[in-house]
């Protein structure tokens, strides 16, 4: 995870939950963290009861103040679990703002975002990985059809459409192509990550791009980014790799901003143990989902306590064990990417593969 929301008037960070409420997909994506994981067959046998998820929202409600809290529902496809809607308008009650959803095209018409909007969906997340030929290749085929048809259904909604784009070796070529496409389709943001290699994409490591070749295309998509900006672009485009720092002032980077709520600014850097924490369908917590170490269990143990108390936590956040990164003058900002350093090293720790410095 990296990026959060700050409050501009009180400088504090909004907490956040990444919950990822269900299992259950429709697709099955070539570079999916979730399947193939250990606790893959665990999230899919032991799914929090409405209860257990009215409960954790009770924690979080109490946990993050009014104003400085927001929840992130993913999955697998919220859409798919039965009792989502009951889950969002518990959360709407408890005036929980802003609320987004990551999820898949398949099941989300109209009436279904008109709905989503009433209780309160800020933005709905929706991946292109690729033109026709390579997003159908990595999701499965139809989906890129049916993407672009569910984006129209989010901006007649209102609801704020973004478009997240998993960088590979094999798809970076038509990256500059894919943002071409969210401006010209009117998408309110566009970011794009690296793939990490866990999960179904545990044998990808030859998709990492070399440090010296991505450096070249994050200067070539700002002046994408830049070029589209002065044709009058709406769509925001984002800066989420951590990496971005190395190639940019921080004034470029504050320019813009992706999706980001009116009242608050975003802070760089990776958040493990700083911000969020993420939550799977069965209550287990990570420090990020792409770390696959386990740092407690919801409803059983409170939010503050594993934030605050989780000694695996505290040993992710120690920035003095940074093998590389510990002495770097863009440690505050970046800290690289401990996911991927896990992926390929072994050990989070150890330097970020992407990283040229």
């Amino acid at each position: 995870m990296c990026n959060c929301l700050v409050d501009s008037k009180t400088g504090q960070p909004n907490f956040f939950l990444q919950w990822h409420i269900t299992a259950k997909c429709d697709q099955k994506c070539k570079h999916c963290y979730m399947y193939d994981s250990p606790f893959y067959q665990s999230e899919k046998d032991n799914e929090l009861t409405l209860a257990d998820c009215k409960a954790i929202i009770d924690d979080f409600s109490d946990t993050a103040s009014p104003g400085n809290r927001s929840i992130y529902f993913t999955g697998g496809d919220p859409l798919l679990r039965n009792d989502f809607f009951e889950i969002l308008e518990y959360t709407a009650d408890k005036n929980i703002y802003p609320l987004g959803i990551a999820g898949n095209s398949y099941h989300l018409d109209l009436e279904t975002a008109l709905q989503l909007k009433r209780y309160g969906v800020d933005m709905y997340q929706i991946s292109l990985d690729g033109l026709k030929e390579i997003h159908d290749y990595f999701r499965k085929p139809g989906s890129f059809d049916d993407t672009l048809r569910a984006y129209e259904v989010l901006n007649k909604a209102g609801i704020r459409s973004m478009c997240m784009f998993t960088l590979s070796r094999k798809n970076m070529n038509q990256l500059i192509e894919i943002i071409r496409l969210a401006a010209q389709i009117g998408l309110d943001g566009f970011d794009f990550d690296r793939v990490v290699p866990v999960g179904a994409a545990k044998d990808m490591k030859e998709e990492i791009i070399d440090p010296l070749e991505y450096k070249e295309l994050l200067v070539e998509v700002n002046n994408e980014y830049k070029r589209l900006r002065a044709k009058g672009c709406r769509t925001q485009f984002g800066y989420k790799d951590n990496l971005w720092g190395l190639v940019l002032d921080k004034e470029t980077l504050a320019s813009t901003q992706t999706l980001v709520p009116e009242g608050y600014s975003l802070k760089r850097g990776c958040l493990i143990g700083k911000a969020g924490l993420s939550v799977l369908s069965d209550g287990s917590v990570m420090a990020c989902r792409r770390l696959p170490v386990v740092i407690g269990k919801l409803p059983q143990q409170r939010i503050r306590q594993v934030f605050y108390e989780s000694s695996i936590l505290k040993e992710l956040k120690r920035t003095d064990k940074l093998s590389k990164c510990s002495s770097c003058t863009h440690l505050e900002n970046c800290r690289g990417c401990r996911a991927i350093a896990y992926a390929y090293y072994g050990n989070c720790f150890a330097d970020d593969p992407g990283c040229w410095l």
